[in-house]
């Protein structure tokens, strides 16, 4: 990649339609004084002052923020309950110009939420334990086939489709079993549209469509009875096998080494960019995927499509506190800065 090259995707990113499918959350963020703690008097715990909260877009919602960040146009399908959070959540995506029209409203579901209390003074923040709300039973047929017919809509419109399965509860997310076949006959259907999957627990159930998954999962995918830390080695065979099993690139992020990525080509090693700490990892991998997705859907290469999920994602794990996204702006600059 140059920088001539990065300039002209940022310069092409407006023009991109992507359609975000998987499971949307809401990041609420709770900032805490420790200064005000008082005594409850029905319990004499400690009741924690909340001072101001953070609403982000969370799950397949920071993909999302980060294309948007990117100035990618996306469509979202999804689930929310109808409930506040799910009222948050969809404020929240508009707030960041993404098109909630095809998201679906389920009034026997909770909208999944990320609870994150932060305790401490601006700058200087710890997170406490989450408060997670999830949902622990499958999704409802009817439901299902709206969000099927909605993907379909939103794709006939769109370069490419980002899924994120973020839920490892079998079929208890938007990304079930019927919604990956759908996925795998809309691949054969539309050769011409980049379909990318990042599954938490079942990367192996997809086929035909580019995959990305952490060091971790892509050997848990091939050699689901190996233990320990994966070395390169393992990680190398793991992914070769894995692109050999899939027919589409694979993407594996492995922190703070970077990424690899197997295509028709072979391997190609892309090394993380080394920038100062503080870090807040949270959310690096949905970053990067943004970025992949983002240059395959404008049609560059595999290989360079790595290097710029790893500029993107160095730019937002230095955003604490908050769920980060990068502009077409800072990409240029980091890549002048650390890749020249």
């Amino acid at each position: 990649m140059t920088l001539e090259s990065i300039k002209e995707l940022m310069s092409r990113a407006p023009e991109c339609a992507i359609t975000v499918l998987g499971d949307f959350c809401l990041d609420k963020y709770l900032y805490i004084d420790p200064k005000l703690d008082e005594p409850s008097l029905e319990t004499g715990l400690t009741a924690y002052q909340v001072i101001g909260k953070g609403i982000y877009p969370g799950g397949a919602g920071t993909v999302t923020n980060n294309l948007r960040g990117l100035t990618a146009k996306v469509y979202c399908v999804g689930i929310v309950g109808i409930d506040g959070e799910g009222w948050e959540l969809i404020n929240a995506l508009e707030k960041i110009g993404a098109d909630t029209s095809c998201m679906v409203r389920d009034p026997n579901r909770c909208t999944s939420t990320y609870t994150k209390p932060m305790r401490g003074t601006p700058g200087d923040y710890s997170e406490l334990n989450r408060l997670d709300f999830k949902n622990f039973v499958p999704v409802y047929p009817e439901i299902e086939a709206q969000i099927i017919e909605n993907l379909k809509k939103c794709a006939a419109k769109s370069q490419a489709v980002l899924v994120l399965d973020q839920f490892v509860e079998e079929d208890c997310g938007v990304v079930n079993s019927a919604v990956r076949k759908a996925l795998i006959e809309l691949a054969a259907e539309r050769p011409d549209l980049v379909i990318y999957a990042d599954s938490r627990a079942y990367i192996d159930r997809f086929s035909d469509v580019v995959v990305k998954c952490n060091n971790f999962e892509v050997v848990k995918c091939v050699m689901p009875d190996f233990e320990g830390e994966p070395d390169d080695s393992v990680v190398f065979e793991c992914g070769k096998k894995l692109y050999e099993r899939n027919h589409c690139p694979v993407f594996v992020t492995r922190g703070k080494e970077g990424s690899i990525c197997f295509d028709g080509e072979g391997m190609h090693v892309s090394p993380a960019i080394d920038v100062p700490g503080p870090f807040d990892i949270c959310g690096a991998g949905d970053a990067s995927s943004s970025g992949i997705v983002l240059s395959l859907a404008l049609g560059a290469s595999a290989e360079d499509a790595a290097q710029m999920g790893n500029i993107v994602s160095s730019i937002t794990i230095q955003q604490i506190g908050v769920t980060g996204f990068a502009t077409p702006e800072q990409v240029i600059k980091r890549f002048e800065d650390y890749c020249l």
